[in-house]
């Protein structure tokens, strides 16, 4: 069984995520369910995914202005 989720967004940015999931080959909607997904595997992570954090195979931030700086060098 499936259910909807309903929400308002500012038009310009709804055109922007449409305009970058396109050169991605995905919609909108895609996307939400894919971080809905996401969201819950992180939220309740399965021992594979604890096994991962715990290894500190990854970059680690602060906070996300320092992240995003990383990504863009």
């Amino acid at each position: 069984m499936t259910s909807q989720i309903h929400f308002r967004m500012n038009e310009k940015d709804k055109e922007n995520l449409e305009i970058v999931m396109n050169k991605v080959g995905l919609t909108p909607a895609e996307v939400f369910r894919i971080f809905a997904k996401k969201s819950i595997e992180v939220s309740q992570p399965s021992p594979q995914l604890k096994a991962a954090l715990k290894s500190h195979d990854f970059v680690e931030f602060d906070d996300s202005d320092k992240g995003l700086e990383w990504l863009n060098d």
